[in-house]
């Protein structure tokens, strides 16, 4: 995102048509990250919602909870941003080729702007930070080793693609084990909360 920033900052130094293909393919950048920290949204909101539900039962989750939220806001600042830096490409794109003085204006973004983007990253690390420290007490308070290496696997940029996915096997068998304690002893109920959406 930072790469995007840089490049899209007062270019005045290319053709009219280099220009605007550039412009081009930085909007469809922009656009992949609105995709990206939308799903960001969606998912911090799914596990913020787990924390909550097992907070009930055991007060370790609040703090994976509460840093959840901060990341929350940090990913809403971060689609200010994004939505501000598109709107912005968007006007270069609208300005005609010979007018570089509308082109620079258009794409020098505000410092309050930046701020968002600055700021909404850093609450974003640190609601990271507690989905990380959630999904492993969650490990830990269910005995899963799956969904402690899916928290881990967080930490680690390329591998934590697969990330989600080892939480959800993890979660899929607590949820099993939690059944099956369930129907062995009938009239009562599991003591502890399903875990938390994937």
């Amino acid at each position: 995102m930072i790469v995007i920033f840089d490049v899209g900052l007062g270019i005045t130094n290319t053709n009219d048509a280099g220009y605007v293909s550039l412009l081009h393919t930085i909007l469809l950048a922009v656009t992949l990250v609105v995709i990206g920290v939308l799903l960001g949204l969606f998912s911090f909101i799914l596990y913020t919602a787990g924390f909550a539900a097992l907070r009930r039962a055991d007060r370790r989750f609040r703090t994976p909870m509460v840093l959840c939220v901060i990341g929350l806001v940090g990913l809403a600042l971060i689609a200010g941003f994004v939505v501000s830096y598109a709107g912005a490409i968007n006007s270069a794109i609208a300005c005609p080729s010979s007018n570089t003085t509308c082109q620079n204006n258009a794409t020098s973004i505000a410092h309050g702007v930046v701020a968002l983007g600055y700021v909404g990253g850093l609450l974003g690390f640190i609601g990271l930070i507690g989905l990380i420290v959630g999904l492993y007490r969650f490990g830990s308070r269910y005995s899963n080793s799956i969904a402690k290496v899916g928290a881990i696997l967080y930490i680690i940029p390329f591998l934590s693609v697969i990330a989600p996915i080892l939480v959800l096997i993890g979660a899929v068998q607590v949820q099993k084990k939690l059944r099956q304690t369930a129907i062995g002893s009938p009239g009562v109920p599991p003591t502890l909360p399903p875990p938390p959406p994937a």
